[in-house]
């Protein structure tokens, strides 16, 4: 067996190793040259900068020991995997800064901004490799673990996964001195080479172990998403008023410990207030199903079947739940029945247990009808009805506190999924996979104590804070980067405007409009640009126009033409510094200077008896601009955001479009068909810009605001807000809503 298992693994580490060789010696190497001549070509295009400077050194310092690194790197992958195989532990590479394990984030402050960030990026490479991958990598992650004889084997310790590879790779070059571009440039590289291509390999080592016969039964990996039943007026239920979110006023006794043991079942009772209302909602819940009320079908007799012994079939049913398929059509009671039944007959319920059965259901109906989830986490949460049953059954207090754990549950899942895009399994994000791993640890492990949902909810409490902090920084990163691009653009307007301005109402050569217009306009915004820094630099750019114009229009007496010459070396030295500073081709700008030096001969006459050039004055064309326009820039910008306003249909798509808050959320498909959400981050007062990120935080779309109204009026997108109240509290509102409507008609209770 041993030897067996030896054979194996040297089977599997041959196969990666012959993996990581070939795309190592090609694609990572074919990569880096790529990224060498595009560095090359902006600095060779005058875009260079310091960062591009010394990522283009560290690149080639990189490519000259690339060889060494690449079988170091192979060397300890292949000494991990073997030490682990000899019944270590993985060694598991902590990358730049261990983001898992981190618990007090303070700590944190201690850590460079560049290391985070390029932590990220790695986080990024490595959650998109286990999305892409997530079912080969998930089979394989159970075999090694079953192969080793560990017990549960976490992702990032699989020594096959995209964690342990990449993290690998990362110690390695941690020890060497290179800039963040030139860490983050290799970094992408090897990203792209291994582990975009990480997949096929791997599915040719899990066909190893599956020849081998290492076959665990597997855990339920995927979520099955069964969507929404249809339940006769319950659309817009979770629309309904929230400010009664609960069944009754009068509230239970204080649990100690969160923790109800089944045995003191009898000793305890719903408060008559709430029973009332709970035993309405049963009979509801069976009138709106109608004839689609699907009863067990058995014939009712004998002794009462007690709550303790339900609830053991009920954990039954719930784990097993876990193990296969959960079929969200078909209801618990019908599911309890046919556990229970003996030769077509089952023992009668109690009467409290038989109305939670129904209100329990009626409630997760409703929660598949609550379009402020993803349909996926509402097929996710829905798998906890019968966890859910239990606890109503367990603890009476469900119904009466906000406060209780598995309400509190309940509601922090529904805040952590808000946002996830679960359909689109090719960007499945490591929160939707945290959210299916707590309804899978429920399913397993939830026997009787209710205490269980204060854990999980802690846990989820702690992972959302760490994961919030990333999302925030990508988040911050995605709205300065559309911000710096609208700032671009605002800037490249002021200083079109700041033209405009100085030669409206003149009439000058076109080659000076031209020059201005094409050439001088770049170095007022770089100037702009600067203007913190710099404040000089902009107005010495404005100046030069001034005086640009000014050499070119005829003066109005012989001191005004004197002091145009002599001030006519200054400006052209003026112009020249100001043309270096956007690393202009004088060769480029060598016409302009050819004809400004002709026309200022001819226009101030340079001295009695020289030659005059009338053929070369007779071919300028003169231009003269005579516009309307405002005091200032800001004002002529709000004036064209009223005008764009003012255009935009008046219909409620557009007033839609105008009220939508930062913070809301939409839901729109994507190119692959897919249904995505994002959510509004940023809106420009000036612009009408609206930027969109997804639930990391990542920008998804950057939208004008007449755009998102036509795509809201053309129904490929529509408004999911905010969670503005916790999932219960919806739910059990809409409940309450939907009993009060029907209250009125005949033969209901």
């Amino acid at each position: 067996m041993e030897s067996n298992k030896r054979n194996l693994i040297n089977a599997s580490v041959g196969l990666l190793k012959g993996f990581l060789q070939k795309k190592l010696e090609n694609e990572f190497e074919q990569s880096l040259n790529d990224q060498l001549e595009q560095i090359k070509l902006q600095i060779f295009d005058g875009k260079g900068s310091k960062k591009l400077d010394d990522a283009l050194t560290d690149i080639k310092v990189f490519q000259k020991k690339s060889q060494q690194v690449s079988s170091r790197y192979i060397e300890e992958v292949v000494k991990n995997i073997s030490g682990f195989s000899n019944g270590g532990n993985v060694n598991v590479p902590r990358g730049l800064i261990a983001t898992i394990e981190v618990k007090d984030w303070s700590s944190l402050q201690l850590v460079e901004t560049d290391d985070i960030e390029n932590q990220l990026l790695l986080d990024e490479y490595i959650s998109t490799c286990t999305s892409d991958l997530s079912d080969v990598l998930y089979a394989l992650r159970h075999r090694v673990g079953f192969l080793m004889s560990v017990k549960e084997l976490k992702a990032s310790e699989n020594p096959f996964g995209p964690a342990v590879l990449l993290n690998t790779f990362t110690d390695l070059m941690s020890t060497e001195l290179f800039s963040k571009k030139g860490f983050e440039i290799i970094n992408r590289s090897f990203s792209q080479a291994v582990l975009s291509n990480l997949g096929d390999v791997l599915k040719e080592v899990n066909e190893l172990f599956i020849k081998a016969n290492i076959m665990p039964k597997l855990p339920k990996h995927k979520i099955a998403n069964h969507g929404s039943l249809n339940i006769k007026d319950t659309q817009s239920l979770t629309h309904a008023d929230t400010k009664s979110s609960m069944i009754g006023q009068t509230q239970m006794p204080e649990i100690q410990g969160g923790h109800v043991g089944v045995a003191s079942l009898t000793s305890m009772g719903i408060d008559p207030v709430i029973y009332a209302d709970l035993i309405k909602m049963a009979q509801l819940h069976r009138s709106l199903q109608g004839e689609n009320f699907v009863s067990d079908g058995l014939t009712v007799s004998g002794s009462q079947l007690p709550t303790t012994k339900l609830i053991e079939v009920l954990t039954s049913l719930q784990k097993e739940g876990a193990r296969e398929e959960v079929d969200l059509s078909e209801s618990v009671r019908l599911q309890v029945g046919e556990k229970i039944q003996v030769d077509g007959q089952r023992q009668p319920y109690a009467e409290q247990d038989d109305t939670l059965i129904d209100v329990v259901a009626m409630f997760f109906d409703v929660i598949l009808q609550d379009r402020q989830l993803p349909d996926t986490v509402r097929a996710m949460i829905a798998q906890l009805q019968i966890p859910i049953l239990k606890v109503a059954m367990i603890d009476k207090d469900f119904f009466a506190k906000k406060s209780h754990p598995a309400r509190q549950f309940l509601n922090a899942m529904s805040q952590a999924g808000l946002g996830v895009s679960g359909n689109n399994q090719q960007i499945k994000s490591s929160i939707f996979e945290k959210m299916e791993e707590l309804v899978m640890r429920v399913l397993m492990e939830f026997d009787n104590d209710v205490g269980i949902f204060v854990g999980l909810c802690d846990e989820l409490g702690v992972f959302m804070e760490q994961q919030q902090r990333q999302v925030d920084l990508l988040e911050e990163r995605s709205r300065k980067a559309t911000k710096s691009s609208e700032q671009l653009e605002l800037t490249k307007r002021q200083a079109a405007y700041e033209i405009a301005l100085r030669i409206n109402g003149k009439s000058i050569p076109e080659f000076v409009q031209i020059f201005l217009d094409e050439t001088w306009k770049d170095v007022l915004v770089l100037a702009l640009l600067r203007k913190e820094r710099e404040p000089q630099e902009s107005q010495q750019c404005i100046d030069v126009i001034d005086r640009l114009v000014v050499s070119v229009v005829e003066p109005v007496d012989y001191e005004a033409k004197e002091l145009i010459i002599n001030s006519l070396a200054r400006l052209l030295k003026d112009i020249k510094v100001g043309l270096e500073n956007i690393s202009c081709d004088f060769h480029q700008s060598a016409t302009f200077f050819k004809e400004l030096e002709s026309w200022h001969k001819q226009l101030l006459a340079m001295g009695q008896g020289e030659p005059s050039d009338v053929a070369s004055v007779e071919k300028v064309v003169m231009v003269e601009l005579n516009e309307e326009m405002y005091a200032s820039l800001e004002e002529d910008l709000l004036q064209e955001l009223e005008s764009k306003k003012a255009q935009m249909p008046n219909d409620k798509f557009s007033k839609l479009a105008s009220k939508i808050d930062v913070g809301d959320w939409v839901e729109y498909t994507g190119e692959d068909g897919g249904v995505l959400r994002a959510k509004l981050s940023w809106k420009s007062s000036v612009t009408m810009q609206c930027l969109f990120v997804n639930d990391c935080g990542v920008k998804a779309m950057d939208i004008s605001l007449d755009d998102l109204a036509e795509a809201f009026r053309q129904k490929r997108m529509t408004i999911i807000g905010q969670e503005r109240a916790p999932l219960v509290d919806r739910v059990l509102a809409g409940m309450k809503s939907l009993m009060t409507s029907k209250s009125a008609e005949p033969g209901l209770a």
